[in-house]
């Protein structure tokens, strides 16, 4: 399945206007895991808030952006330990994803936050006010990740 997640992404990337300072890796990736947790496809996030989708800045707008902004911060903080944030094939059925059995430290560490960011989203309410957020209503006032 990791095939089809690029594909969707390299299929929806044309179509999706770039979002400033947005990394490549975002909710596409994680497509089956959200959609399982939230009942949306994560194309419904793509540019939901300041966070969701590719990258971020500002001010997440509701709980759900929070979410992303906190797998963005797992995301970093597992790059600082070494770690690529890349698409990897995480172990899951509807309702349980099992990172603890995943040997390696990296796999292990990105699919806790793909499944933090599932179980969050799945109790955030989606507000479609949100879900094509333009960047400038974002403003310069960054939470950190020392947040959490």
């Amino acid at each position: 399945c990791p095939r089809l997640y690029h594909v969707m992404y390299l299929c929806t990337a044309s179509f999706t206007p770039a979002r400033s300072g947005r990394s490549r890796r975002g909710l596409l990736e994680l497509d089956g895991i959200v959609k399982c947790g939230t009942g949306r496809s994560s194309l419904a996030y793509i540019m939901y808030g300041c966070y969701c989708g590719l990258g971020g800045q500002g001010w997440p707008r509701d709980k759900a952006d929070w979410c992303c902004h906190r797998h963005d911060c797992c995301y970093e903080k597992a790059e600082r330990a070494g770690c690529q944030a890349q698409a990897q094939k995480s172990p899951w059925a509807c309702e349980t994803i099992f990172c603890e059995s995943l040997k390696d430290k990296c796999e292990k560490m990105l699919c806790r936050c793909d499944r933090d960011v599932a179980k969050c989203l799945r109790k955030a309410p989606f507000i479609p006010d949100y879900a094509v957020w333009p960047d400038f209503l974002c403003g310069f006032e960054y939470p950190t990740c020392n947040y959490y």
